[in-house]
């Protein structure tokens, strides 16, 4: 099997094309569209976005935050750790496990996770070996991994 190679996203027009397709084609509730364009305004060559490009198109992208002082009690004993939003695959790559390849790009990092589960997404992060925390945000699951030790 053929594991998709995931790249940090460069903050140009280029990108903006692709993340306006996603904003097209993807799920509204998960568009970063918005997000990119002040990227680009500010021009902010450190993005926090990756993806993964199939046929030459941005396939799936996701956003990654490097939290290092935890304001909550996500983890015990408090710890910094990176939290993954908005990852999303467009609809005629999934099924091809592009998703869990960004998640496992993430886990490499041995860093505790968070998300939140979005769009009835559970069971995915289930399958990547994230755990419910009983915990809700903005009326979504609070989900964490943890790495091994």
């Amino acid at each position: 099997m053929t594991v998709a190679k995931v790249e940090k996203l460069p903050v140009n027009y280029k990108t903006a094309e692709d993340f306006e397709r996603f904003a097209a084609q993807g799920n509204a509730e998960l568009s970063m569209f918005d997000e990119f364009q002040l990227s680009l305004i500010e021009s902010d060559d450190d993005t926090l976005f990756y993806g993964i490009y199939m046929d030459e198109q941005l396939a799936a992208r996701m956003a990654l935050a490097f939290v290092s002082e935890q304001k909550d009690n996500t983890f015990y004993p408090p710890k910094g750790y990176v939290e993954i939003t908005k990852l999303e695959v467009l609809p005629a790559y999934q099924g091809k496990r592009l998703g869990s390849s960004l998640v496992e790009f993430v886990q490499s990092f041995t860093k505790p996770v968070r998300t939140k589960a979005r769009v009835n997404s559970e069971s995915f992060w289930e399958q990547c070996n994230f755990k419910e925390t009983g915990k809700k945000e903005d009326n979504l699951s609070v989900m964490t991994w943890q790495p091994t030790k």
